[in-house]
């Protein structure tokens, strides 16, 4: 009975499933991607969608902006965010952050308290595109893709909430009781733990790094994997990265930089803290999710070989065959043997 359900449990996905799927999502026939037009950011500098022309202001940005300047992070991340066109866009389902145009759009339609958390995380992808952190996570390895997306959306996260933090610190308690009360509540009160515990944890990285640590123990990785392996499945284009391994950069030096702050130490050198690039902060325990990312990596693997193959059967066809010279060299061989 156990062999059985070890067969079970170890037997492949069907690939047929994936294909459909790969296919439906290419057609643009999914409801949430259709013609790739909600893939969320594009790091290539290669838009997925324009801004929206038709700029509707239903709340006050500039009112937004005073209290984001409040804190000392948020004021530096808005001062770094010089040149950067901030405004409302109804076609938003959330928030955007444009690298090529240098726009960050907003939904209006959130509470004010939840706008200035996410121009906070906006603003936070503007600073790490200007310090040259803000690498493409399908640069990647599947696997590795998996990672760099996560870490992003931690440290974005993260900030937000060490910005709630200064505010409440300075007398605005809005950010940090709108936070406390949502999903994120876990992180906040994780922050305030050592922030309270020790003072010298908010400009040492202690604070931070408990915070981006305890983004990776709840559900909050599901919807970020789903959304990143729907890209690399629509990204058919690509070619495998085993030629470039030897040149880009390592996961490692890429996830240690992202820790740099305006403000204190980077977080991701806290001693006695997990190496960034450890494995535990890439397991996917969605079985969806773990499927889709097999099936990435075996096509992945299939084209390189194809392609492998096809090299070497170009250079054996592309080989002039001397028929003149081998005859003379076989008439050589005869007269010797002669």
């Amino acid at each position: 009975m156990s062999k059985d359900i070890d067969q079970k449990e170890n037997k492949k996905p069907k690939t047929r499933n994936f294909k459909n799927t790969t296919n439906r999502l290419r057609k643009g026939n999914e409801r949430h991607l259709s013609n790739r037009i909600c893939l969320e950011w594009d790091l290539d500098n290669q838009l997925v969608s324009e801004p929206y022309e038709d700029i509707v202001e239903h709340a006050d940005l500039d009112e937004i902006k005073e209290i984001l300047s409040q804190s000392q992070t948020g004021k530096a991340l808005l001062e770094n965010a010089k040149g950067i066109n901030i405004h409302f866009d109804p076609q938003i389902s959330v928030s955007q952050y444009y690298p090529r145009e240098k726009v960050i759009t907003l939904n209006s339609n959130f509470p004010k308290a939840e706008m200035v958390q996410l121009l906070a995380r906006e603003l936070r992808f503007v600073w790490q595109k200007k310090e040259e952190n803000l690498i493409n996570p399908l640069d990647y390895d599947p696997e590795e893709a998996i990672l760099v997306n996560r870490a992003q959306r931690a440290d974005a996260l993260m900030v937000s909430v060490k910005i709630a933090w200064e505010l409440k610190l300075n007398g605005e308690n809005l950010i940090w009781d709108h936070m406390i009360r949502s999903p994120l509540s876990d992180m906040t009160r994780v922050f305030e733990i050592h922030a309270q515990a020790d003072f010298r944890s908010l400009n040492n990285g202690e604070a931070s790094r408990a915070v981006y640590d305890k983004w990776f123990e709840d559900n909050r990785t599901k919807a970020h994997d789903k959304r990143i392996i729907h890209q690399m499945l629509l990204d058919d284009t690509r070619q495998a990265l085993v030629e470039n391994k030897g040149q880009k950069k390592t996961i490692y030096d890429a996830l240690s930089k992202l820790g740099k702050m305006p403000f204190g130490e980077n977080y991701m050198n806290v001693s006695n803290s997990r190496h960034p690039a450890d494995p535990l902060y890439g397991v996917i325990e969605d079985r969806s999710n773990a499927n889709f990312l097999w099936f990435i990596k075996f096509e992945r693997n299939f084209q390189e070989k194809e392609r492998q193959m096809l090299e070497t059967s170009i250079e054996k066809s592309a080989e002039i065959i001397n028929f003149s010279q081998r005859a003379k060299e076989r008439t050589k061989k005869d007269e010797m043997h002669i």
